[in-house]
């Protein structure tokens, strides 16, 4: 018993002269000021009796709560060892750079330590933030805080909602889901969401310690009052124990009242049309070196805080000697923390008529600063342009070396047929499914019915066989057997099987009835009538005469089986009343046809002459009359995409831009490929990216979609019919694909697009509702494209993604069709 202690002891002692290891680790090293991190001190020592571990001094933190946890374990070789561990939960009270000084634990009279630890925090929300009204309550394990800020503010001023979610770490980790947030729907702003905390953050209120998801969104009033902003929710469930079902609960918070002031009318400027914010405003040209009859452009970038869809246009004052065109307009959204920023630019077009030293004026941005109440005027620096003379080949006002767009075309394009629309064109393409269909039908029945068709010179062959043995004995009973032979294979060829026990009379006549010439027919009565005498002639005719019997009766069957026709084709035949009837209706139909297209003739020659006139009319400078003989002309000819081109240019020049841009968009539908029109749309909107989406998005227009669809469909269905008869592989893989890619062409014109509106005039607004009195929400330039949402009467809801929403007079804009 002495021995086995001894051993047992023996690894204990060399134990002790085992290595000790101690260190310290945080569960991250940044946080922000107010949130909570773990220390984790961990020391590995041998022996049975516990080290003693000093607390540090920890400056920047406070210590809720440290626990103690240890564990042993044993074995042969390295003896006993303890494993302790001591984890500190820290908050975080202030922000900068800390240190957590190296931790001493002493093992048998013997100090370790751990080396010092870096710590960044970042300034942050600490309890001191939040109202103290909206802190949770004692008995509350999961609560939610709705605020705003400013609880009082202007119209167009931003309102930060702030909803805040506290959930007890008990509750957070009996969640059998993650939470469901419902953010409260508020009526009379426009809204935008803020980014809030990505995930759940650890906070102590009052040595409680909650996980909290925080939910932002901007609000930003659209008329005075007093609003009252509607509870948020949040929905859990939990599940209490393991013997207990899940429960879902529903906690609200209690509701908010913004006070909405309006702006006041004292010292508004006459130019302010309702941006709200503090902005800034630059200016710049995209070129220097500029000769007389060429295009700069002019930017105006203004940027800073506050909604950028309210900021409008500003007016351009008007320059002696230069041309100005508006141009396009884009806005950058960013963030400042929680309130929303960016910028927004504005183009303009400058074209000057003759050279010289110009001098651009400066443009005026009036904004109401809402934190210090007052009317603010952005301004511009005035700039000074120098235009060189332009080249030897003098710049004429009209054409097109003098103007920004490309001219107009001199002669009338190919009128689109409009193909995918027409039910003709889509019954065309019925024909070759049904030759395909038609095609597997007939592989069917005939696997189906072999002996109508394969089978035929088979069973001839086979009576020729069967009957030749007895042809070389020459013997009486050969021609009797030739004769039942004969009738037996006639019944089955004529679907007669009762022709075998008729005479010869009635089978003359079926002969006859299934389309066999009476000639044939007579030849294979003979051969009956000799066959039924010789088989009683008392001396056989010997195998010379019965092999002539066999060859001849082979060489009628055979004509018989070529001649005659089954009885549901006889049936079938049409008759002379049918096809007289079917020749009239085509008779009938082409006589319409050339009348209209008699009619349809005069009228084109009518249209010529318009557009011949209505081209010199532009090229003398008279823009309204050219209009006037355009639209004429488009009114027979809808489709014609040269029409459409100069009926953009006409309302261009006539400083009608919305309309311009609506025609080019138009004129690109129907011949995708048009350079002039590209560019002249590019040149007046810019890269607008809803009138980009409302241009096909293939080069392709939908005739020649259409072509590219039939190609593919006859060419499809072609190589599958082939594939019936060859049975090669390359033809299934060449049609399936041809079939494939006709299916994704038809697709493509089928698939319905949406519906655009153009801003026609510079007096189009967006209001708030489908009526006169509703409130302005922005006045977008001439040419702006947006998506058209909802139609209500003569009122259309129309949209530019997140950018502005809103409601428009049908009359103010152009409509670009889903076709």
């Amino acid at each position: 018993m002495t021995r086995l202690l001894l051993f047992l002891l023996f690894p204990l002692q060399v134990g002790v002269q085992a290595e000790v290891r101690m260190n310290a680790a945080l569960n991250r090293r940044t946080a922000r000021v107010g949130e909570t991190v773990l220390l984790t001190v961990t020391l590995h020592a041998p022996g049975l009796y516990g080290p003693e571990i000093e607390d540090p001094a920890l400056d920047g933190f406070e210590v809720l709560s440290s626990s103690d946890r240890s564990s042993f374990r044993f074995s042969p070789s390295l003896g006993a060892v303890r494993e302790f561990t001591r984890e500190y939960t820290l908050r975080v009270q202030r922000a900068g750079e800390l240190t957590i000084p190296p931790i001493r634990a002493s093992v048998d009279g013997v100090y370790y330590e751990t080396e010092a630890l870096q710590f960044m925090a970042e300034p942050g929300e600490t309890a001191a933030d939040f109202p103290s009204s909206l802190l949770p309550r004692a008995e509350e394990e999961v609560a939610v805080r709705l605020w705003v800020e400013p609880e009082t503010a202007y119209v167009g001023q931003q309102v930060t909602m702030t909803v805040g979610a506290f959930f007890e770490p008990l509750v957070r980790g009996r969640l059998q889901r993650q939470p469901e947030y419902r953010p409260p729907e508020v009526q009379g702003f426009w809204t935008a969401d803020l980014p809030g905390s990505p995930r759940p953050e650890r906070r102590v209120y009052g040595r409680r310690e909650y996980f909290i998801q925080v939910y932002r969104r901007a609000l930003f009033p659209l008329s005075p009052g007093t609003f009252r902003i509607p509870p948020a929710a949040v929905i859990y469930e939990v599940r209490r124990g393991l013997i207990f079902a899940p429960e879902t609960f529903e906690v609200e918070s209690a509701p908010a009242t913004v006070v909405v002031r309006p702006l006041p009318l004292e010292n508004m400027p006459a130019e302010f049309v309702g941006a709200v914010g503090r902005y800034e405003a630059e200016v710049w040209l995209d070129r220097s070196d500029l000769r007389a009859g060429e295009a700069v452009n002019l930017v105006v970038e203004v940027h800073g805080t506050g909604n950028l869809s309210s900021i409008a246009r500003p007016e351009f004052p008007e320059v002696p000697g230069m041309r100005v065109y508006e141009g396009g307009e884009d806005a950058e959204v960013q963030l400042r923390g929680v309130e929303f920023a960016g910028h927004k630019r504005f183009s303009w077009v400058l074209i000057p008529e003759r050279p010289g030293q110009y001098v651009l004026p400066e443009l005026h941005l009036p904004y109401f600063d809402p934190l210090e109440a007052t009317y603010v005027v952005a301004r511009t620096e005035p700039m000074s342009l120098l235009v060189a003379p332009s080249p030897a080949a003098a710049v004429a006002a009209g054409v097109s070396g003098g103007t920004a767009i490309r001219f107009i075309k001199a002669r009338p394009g190919r009128q689109g047929w409009g193909m995918p629309r027409r039910m003709v064109f889509w019954l065309v393409q019925a024909a070759p499914l049904a030759v395909l269909l038609a095609f597997i039908a007939f592989g069917h029945y005939r696997s189906r019915v072999p002996v109508l068709t394969r089978r035929r010179p088979r069973r001839r062959q086979r009576l020729v066989r069967d009957l030749h043995p007895l042809a070389e004995s020459g013997d009486a009973a050969f021609f009797a057997q030739l004769r039942a032979s004969l009738l037996d294979w006639l019944g089955w060829r004529l679907h007669l099987p009762e022709l075998s026990a008729q005479g010869v009379v009635q089978v003359q006549h079926a002969l006859e009835d299934f389309g066999v010439p009476p000639p044939v027919a007579l030849e294979v009565i003979d051969l009956l009538e000799e066959c039924g005498r010789l088989r009683y002639q008392p001396d056989p005719p010997g195998p010379t005469v019965a092999r002539e019997f066999l060859e001849r009766a082979n060489r009628l069957l055979a004509l018989v089986d070529r001649e005659a026709v089954s009885e549901k084709h006889l049936r079938e035949t049409p008759g002379m009343g049918s096809s007289l009837y079917l020749l009239a209706c085509v008779l009938l139909a082409l006589s319409v046809q050339l009348a209209t297209a008699q009619e349809r003739f005069g009228i084109e020659g009518a249209a010529a002459r318009w557009f011949q006139d209505g081209v010199a009319a532009y090229g003398r400078g008279d823009y309204l009359q050219a209009r006037e003989f355009f639209e004429r002309a488009l009114a027979v000819r809808p489709q014609d995409p040269n029409l459409l081109y100069n009926l953009g240019n006409a309302h261009y020049e006539l400083g009608e831009r919305g309309r311009a841009v609506a025609f080019w968009v138009r004129a690109l539908r129907v011949r995708p490929r048009d350079a002039d029109a590209r560019f002249n749309l590019r040149l007046v909107v810019g890269d607008d990216p809803v009138v980009g989406s409302a241009l096909p998005a293939l080069p392709l227009s939908g005739d020649e979609m259409a072509l590219l669809f039939t190609l593919l469909w006859f060419g499809g269905c072609a190589t599958l019919i082939a594939r019936r008869r060859w049975r090669k592989g390359y033809l299934t893989f060449g049609g399936g694909a041809a079939l494939t890619l006709a299916v994704l062409c038809a697709a493509l014109m089928l698939y319905p697009r949406s519906r655009y509106a153009i801003i026609a005039g510079s007096d189009s607004v967006l209001r708030a509702g489908p009526m006169r009195a509703s409130e302005v929400l922005t006045s977008p330039p001439p040419g702006t494209g947006y998506r058209v949402q909802e139609r209500r009467g003569e009122w259309l809801r129309v949209s530019r993604g997140g950018e502005s929403e809103g409601w428009v007079e049908r009359g103010h804009v152009e409509l670009i069709d889903s076709r």
